[in-house]
């Protein structure tokens, strides 16, 4: 059980008496909100739940709050204290801390506070970049965040699949096509790449590789003679069309290379392509005409999404009966909500805003979020601004001219690349600062992190006794009236808290920021002249053991906070004061 949750327990039943002795009412679904003190003088834990009452009471907040602390058991307590209009603030005393979060390790712990969170069953779609070039620093911002977001909800309790859906349908894959059977075509003869194909020089990359490898059909290979007496118009179309899927298949297996190179796992590539072929997507625009959601005009069917808060209705299939990339969409949707989601959440680029409303419309429209616990959520990954040196780095597509991830991990280490994406929520933009991610020493968060965390591990190698098993009820006993213990241990306790936080409201930058003042803590820790375990080895064998014990709950939250960020977790390193 965490802290929280235990007073969440204690608030709820002491309300639960108040309103029997009073003949009230508690306002149905009463959940007591506990928050953090914004400083231990106040206390550990503050509840605003007299302020939460006071309407369906009808009493005054402060009264209220007299009655509940009244109701409450103060035995587990050191202090209760009103304060304000009606906020009550509690101090745990140290004993009862060992006896309400008993565990001997961090993972077992994490696993048993799972009943706290109700579990979902969760698609988390990320980065899902066209399959036409190499992927951009934004690609590489929403894999981060997304792979970390995932994790967090696996250990949060939730049963997570995570997907990456590929575009390899549609006119963009065509251009595709038609970019390669140019490039192909411009080693025999000067043509010009039409301005609406690819212009990057990744594509004469990729077409060499399948050249060289044989893998070009035969009578569409060219040779200086047979281009003097090509139909070039029947030639291109047919060289566009084989090439289109190869190159798909070529630019998405360097895409995946590189996910693999940043730490991003996905349990599918969803192709869109396969949509089609199984007649989903039209069978999509069939049942919306069925409940009365599609109207016609000048031909082409429109999903009534204004209904839903678009500002306009929205075509979904073309006079000419081929279907739009939104009903494509609304397919892949429809589809995961067949496979039995209850919890779709999706990660999109800066320009897709105003796509929410329309998409959010169609699930409506089919009926998903009637049930309770349906949920659709869109996070909107903003843009990456790099600095060097406090200068701002120019990033363009212009003539294919990429700030790719590739040259991104490529440049800076994948640990300091994930850990500086997180340090800012997604729907903010983020300015990566390049002079500080290739600083190696303390200024660095992420290696001040990681170098906390390589201490403790040499202070184990000092020490002839092993850290051994937490036992929480003697640290927290321990800690009694030491400062730096008490803090150190309750940030702690705070850990998995801070994984419900997280996987409830996604705020991810929250998970760097505590592991900075978890090194930070235990940095304060380390110096006090009394925390000093060698001394205490040799006149205090009891308390260094304790110590240690406090070591080794710190290592395995900085070790469990990193690897949910995707981030290696160093136990020997030199740092570069």
């Amino acid at each position: 059980m965490t802290l929280r949750y235990f007073l969440k327990q204690i608030v709820a039943a002491a309300a639960e008496r108040v309103a029997a002795d009073g003949a009230l009412s508690l306002p149905e679904g009463f959940a007591p909100r506990i928050d953090y003190t914004p400083d231990l003088k106040f206390g550990h834990y503050a509840t605003p739940a007299a302020m939460e009452l006071a309407k369906a009471f009808r009493q005054n907040p402060r009264a209220i709050a007299e009655k509940l602390i009244a109701a409450i058991d103060a035995a587990p307590f050191a202090k209760i204290e009103l304060a304000g209009a009606g906020f009550i603030n509690f101090t745990l005393n140290q004993s009862s801390i060992g006896k309400i979060t008993p565990f001997a390790n961090l993972a077992d712990w994490l696993k048993a506070n799972e009943n706290e969170t109700q579990s979902e069953k969760v698609i988390f779609e990320y980065v899902s970049a066209n399959p036409t070039g190499p992927m951009n620093i934004v690609s590489a911002r929403a894999a981060s965040v997304g792979d970390s977001l995932t994790r967090i909800m696996k250990a949060a309790g939730h049963q997570v699949a995570r997907e990456y859906y590929v575009n390899d349908y549609g006119n963009q894959v065509e251009k595709l096509g038609l970019s390669f059977a140019y490039r192909y075509l411009q080693k025999f003869k000067a043509v010009t790449l039409p301005e609406d194909c690819y212009q990057g020089e990744y594509i004469i990359e990729y077409l060499d590789a399948m050249l060289a490898a044989g893998q070009v059909q035969a009578d569409l290979l060219l040779t200086a003679d047979s281009v003097a007496a090509l139909d070039e118009a029947k030639w291109l179309a047919s060289a566009a069309k084989f090439f289109a899927p190869r190159g798909v298949t070529a630019i998405l297996g360097e895409q995946q290379k590189d996910l693999q190179a940043f730490h991003t796992e996905f349990d599918r590539f969803f192709s869109e392509a396969s949509l089609h072929e199984s007649g989903a997507v039209l069978k999509a625009g069939a049942e919306l005409e069925k409940r009365g959601k599609v109207a016609l005009n000048d031909g082409a069917k429109v999903f009534l999404s204004k209904e839903y808060g678009d500002d306009k209705d929205r075509v979904i299939v073309r006079s000419d009966g081929r279907p739009t990339y939104l009903l494509a969409d609304i397919a892949y949707h429809a589809d995961k909500v067949a496979r039995g989601f209850t919890t779709i959440i999706d990660i999109w680029g800066p320009d897709h805003h105003g796509y929410i409303a329309r998409l959010s419309g169609a699930l409506k429209a089919l009926g998903f979020g009637e049930k309770a616990g349906e949920t659709f959520k869109v996070i909107i990954a903003q843009q990456v601004n790099l600095l060097e040196n406090g200068e701002p780095v120019v990033m363009s597509k212009r003539l294919g001219k990429f700030q790719t991830m590739r040259d991104l991990i490529q440049k800076i280490p994948v640990d300091v690349c994930r850990y500086f994406f997180v340090t800012r929520g997604l729907n903010t933009h983020l300015d990566f600062d390049l002079t500080l991610a290739l600083d190696q020493s303390k200024k660095n968060p992420v290696y001040y992190v990681q170098y906390a965390n390589a201490r403790i591990h040499s202070i184990f190698r000092e020490c002839v006794e092993p850290a051994g098993e937490i036992n929480i009820e003697q640290l927290a006993v321990n800690a009694a009236g030491q400062a730096e213990r008490e803090a150190l241990l309750f940030w702690l306790l705070r850990f998995p808290e801070l994984v419900q936080d997280i996987a409830r409201n996604y705020e991810i930058q929250r998970m760097p920021e505590y592991l900075y003042q978890t090194a930070t803590l235990f940095t304060t820790f380390y110096h006090a002249k009394n925390n000093r375990i060698k001394d205490l080895l040799a006149t205090n064998a009891g308390e260094a053991a304790a110590l240690l014990s406090l070591c080794n709950l710190t290592t395995q939250v900085l070790e469990s906070g990193l690897g949910l960020l995707g981030i290696t977790a160093l136990r020997e390193m030199h740092r570069d004061e």
